[in-house]
């Protein structure tokens, strides 16, 4: 079971770090934040700089836990501010496919979106994802000078207020298995159910067909897919989060992997129905046009809102629920901090993460 960021317990001060995104009373609204991990080199944006690159505007209607709410947001987008920024991609086809971004507020609160989804060729088109500072033609105010409008999105959980970082992470090489034509592919990771999946298991599970147009290699290709929601397979599958986090599961991606080590990575928030997934869903295909896949193996990843089939892995082997948000550095401190108060030892334990199922 993977556990995620720990609390623990500081005596009767009741002290936790990095725990369900609460933000201290005290706290300031952000006047900056950084741009860090596998980029060119880390970068800091002000409200000055952050105004420099061109802006977008998107008006956007998405819910919260005091109701619906519909605002106009003016910012750049995030794929925008990444590429000037400068990403440090794999030096593989369609690198930037294997990599995320993990935008933190003050509070410690997090989300996950894959570059997959922000960039223009793949999912990137439509209504974009914002770093906004501007709401409405006035600054943010106490949400910070900064915030992410992801502009897709049903629900407001990937709407980081107070940006205090953006971080690049890439998913783990997986090794190739020769590229051959496959009759099976494993789910592992952050689940409770893990297992492996045949043609016979997929068909027997309630089916989607949707009909894409995708460029290939510069043609564009129109087909019709059926298939399983890649949503349904996981939460069948059980992610595992933590409750005791705000919207833990917007901290998570999912990693595709084919037989010939190509990748291609999904964050959970763009897959999930109440976040960025309220669409045509994103399926694992074992259909084409009413007949097998053929050389693009037993099951292949079909994502209907791609420009190109980047993320169309084939002859897929495995998938994997992993996590993005990393064990708190802060740790150190907090230990200094209790001795500091006398206190005898760090009581508590990590905590661990339940299953989600929907």
């Amino acid at each position: 079971m993977v556990i995620r960021r720990s609390v623990w317990c500081a005596g009767f001060f009741g002290l936790a770090l990095f725990g369900a995104g609460i933000r201290p009373a005290d706290a300031d609204p952000t006047t900056q934040f950084t741009v860090t991990g596998d980029v060119a080199a880390t970068a800091t944006y002000d409200a000055t700089s952050l105004g420099a690159p061109p802006a977008t505007t998107e008006t956007v209607t998405y819910r919260t836990g005091s109701g619906s709410q519909t605002a106009t947001f003016t910012g750049p987008t995030m794929w925008s501010l990444l590429n000037a920024v400068g990403l440090s991609s794999p030096a593989v086809k369609n690198g930037v496919l294997r990599q995320f971004v993990v935008a933190t507020g003050s509070d410690g609160y997090s989300s996950v979106f894959s570059l997959g989804e922000l960039d223009p060729n793949f999912g990137g088109v439509g209504p974009q994802v914002l770093v906004a500072d501007q709401e409405n033609g006035t600054p943010l105010g106490s949400t910070g000078f900064a915030r992410t409008v992801a502009a897709k999105d049903s629900y407001g959980g990937r709407y980081v207020s107070n940006l205090e970082n953006l971080r690049v992470g890439t998913a783990p090489a997986m090794p190739s298995e020769g590229g051959g034509v496959t009759n099976q592919f494993t789910l592992s990771g952050a689940v409770t159910k893990p297992g492996t999946y045949t043609l016979a298991q997929l068909e027997a599970l309630p089916s989607t067909t949707e009909t894409v147009t995708y460029l290939a290699g510069g043609t564009p290709v129109t087909a019709s897919f059926t298939g399983v929601s890649l949503w349904t397979l996981l939460t069948d599958a059980g992610i595992v989060t933590n409750p005791s986090i705000k919207n833990d599961i917007l901290n998570d991606y999912v990693l595709a992997t084919g037989s010939d080590g190509y990748e291609a990575v999904f964050s959970l928030g763009e897959l999930d129905p109440m976040f960025g997934g309220g669409g045509a869903a994103d399926l694992i295909a074992y259909q084409v046009n009413g007949g097998s896949l053929g050389d693009d193996g037993f099951a292949r990843v079909v994502v209907p809102g791609d420009d190109f089939g980047g993320r169309y892995v084939s002859n897929l082997v495995s998938l994997e629920v992993l996590d993005a948000v990393p064990e708190p550095a802060s740790l150190g401190l907090l230990v200094a901090a209790l001795a500091a108060f006398g206190l005898l030892r760090l009581r508590g334990s990590p905590r661990t993460r339940s299953a989600r199922t929907r």
